[in-house]
């Protein structure tokens, strides 16, 4: 990379072509007329000429590519299935999730791409929950002229395994059970509010069953369920830290069993999981938490993307305060409620 100053008042307008602008070169009226990484060609001559005033430039050596290409062919490697490469903004290309699911990134591969100076490449956090557009990583060279042999070993990183990729959810048959006792508005409020979620995973609602907070009822209806093929269950009401519970006892009574009596997060520690003998199932104290966010939540785009249910749970430890809303928050996107009017 050599730099020197292109002057359009003497230097001739072809010496200027294949060049990089070094800075950004202001127009007449405020704004900037070209920016910096911008790659100069026979096109730009005459609106530099016209600005009239001296501009910093760089000639690329053998072997150096410009911003621009390198932000886009990095984007494009690290990027792997359910993510797709944006064109370069500024010296920099977004990778985006194609799909909605949940993002998978290997660190050790994002630590040693960023150990090639200049080379940049960032993300969202692993395991974070994504609709279809949502950027999941950037990537970017820190100079406007990189040495492409940088890029092709970051991109021989990328070959071994993807660097990230979104994995989308898998559609379940879902039955849901709950034993708390609910007024019709509340019945409507919570029966909507878990039809949202199940929907926006891509999932659907196959049973929604009210039942008394008995061992005979809960297993009945624990039966209707996997009889009308359901293969996720989702049970509100009962306390995994009673081992006579009602709800425990009619898992048991059904041939399953509770194999988390908790999880490492909060909001939801109280979460539980269990098992039938044809279906995995997840536990809440009450159903007022189906209508909010909860480790339950978080379990279920784990479980939903391919992960088992107990180590879903094991998983949620690192990250897993999550307390209160955030621009970083792990929650999925869920649509509310509308208010009535």
């Amino acid at each position: 990379m050599r730099a020197r100053v292109f002057d359009p008042t003497s230097d001739p307008p072809e010496s200027a072509s294949g060049a990089v602008l070094a800075a950004d070169v202001p127009g007449t009226d405020g704004h900037d007329a070209f920016q910096k990484g911008l790659r100069l060609d026979a096109t730009h001559a005459a609106a530099l000429v016209a600005l009239g005033r001296p501009i910093h430039v760089i000639d690329l050596d053998p072997g150096e590519l410009e911003q621009g290409t390198v932000a886009l062919r990095l984007a494009a490697a690290v990027g792997g299935p359910g993510t797709r490469a944006e064109p370069p903004s500024q010296g920099q290309s977004r990778v985006r999730a194609a799909v909605r699911g949940r993002l998978r990134l290997r660190a050790d591969a994002v630590a040693a791409v960023n150990g090639l100076h200049p080379l940049l490449l960032f993300t969202a956090a692993d395991g974070r929950v994504v609709a279809e557009g949502d950027d999941v990583a950037g990537a970017k060279s820190a100079a406007l002229a990189t040495a492409e042999a940088l890029l092709v070993e970051a991109e021989r990183i990328a070959r071994s395994a993807p660097v990230l990729s979104v994995m989308p959810f898998i559609h379940r048959r879902i039955g849901v059970v709950v034993t708390d006792r609910l007024e019709p508005r509340g019945r409507a409020l919570i029966h909507g509010a878990i039809r949202r979620k199940i929907e926006w995973f891509g999932s659907e609602m196959t049973s929604f069953a009210e039942v008394a907070h008995e061992t005979a009822a809960v297993s009945e209806v624990l039966r209707q369920a996997l009889s009308s093929g359901a293969d996720l269950i989702l049970l509100s009401g009962g306390s995994p830290l009673d081992p006579i519970d009602p709800v425990l006892r009619a898992l048991e009574t059904s041939g399953g069993r509770v194999e988390r009596t908790g999880v490492p997060a909060h909001p939801g520690s109280m979460v539980w999981v269990g098992s039938l003998p044809t279906a995995p199932v997840l536990g809440i104290a009450t159903c007022a938490g189906f209508g909010k966010d909860t480790a339950l939540d978080l379990i279920l785009a784990r479980v939903l993307t391919g992960d088992a249910p107990a180590d879903a749970a094991d998983a949620l430890g690192a990250g897993g305060l999550a307390e209160g809303a955030s621009p970083g928050s792990p929650f999925p996107p869920y649509p509310r409620a509308t208010p009535a009017r």
